[in-house]
């Protein structure tokens, strides 16, 4: 705080130019010019590569968005299963639950494929789809309760059963959508 005293010395214009350079001499703050230049460089340069790469993105999400479903879509191959021959019953019997228990792999695998990559379900087709899931379930605990060869045969045949099922239940929104035509636009009269 400055006393009358000092303020009164002051608005005399000797004794502010006396006390103006008393002061000390301060440096200019560096030029700023240099890192505002490079700084809207970077800035021109990041928006001319969103401006190139957005687009560029956004036509290769729709293209492996419209192709991304179709080259997964393909179900499993079906699985022939072996003939009993004129041998013992117990080793075809094992050979055939193998081969049904990997063919259940298959198909459980192209559900999750088409249950996590396609399209979503409507209201009905995800009711049908929780009860096949039961179902499945279902199965399932029976085939960890069988120990018949010929009831965990059936079993494992009806659990892929319901797996294929399952899988063209997922399919219905692309069947719909290939076998939909083109509706031509008519005015409509008034």
């Amino acid at each position: 705080m400055h006393d009358r005293h000092d303020h009164e010395r002051m608005n005399d214009d000797a004794a502010l130019a006396a006390a103006l350079r008393a002061l000390p001499a301060s440096r200019p703050a560096h030029d700023g010019w240099p890192a505002l230049a490079a700084r809207i460089r970077r800035r021109r340069n990041t928006r001319r590569t969103v401006w190139f790469t957005l687009p560029a993105a956004f036509a290769a999400g729709l293209a492996l968005a419209l192709l991304w479903p179709h080259g997964s879509m393909h179900a499993p191959a079906p699985v022939q299963l072996a003939q009993p021959t004129g041998g013992s019953t117990q080793a075809p019997a094992d050979a055939e639950l193998a081969t049904l228990q990997a063919s259940s792999r298959q198909w459980q695998n192209w559900v999750q494929n088409l249950d996590d990559n396609g399209a979503p379900l409507n209201g009905r087709a995800l009711a049908q789809a929780v009860t096949l899931q039961d179902r499945i379930g279902l199965v399932d605990l029976q085939l960890s309760a069988a120990r018949d060869p010929a009831t965990l045969t059936d079993l494992w045949q009806q659990r892929i059963t319901l797996l294929q099922r399952l899988g063209l239940l997922h399919l219905q929104p692309y069947v719909v959508a290939d076998q939909a035509s083109p509706v031509a636009n008519h005015a409509i009269p008034m």
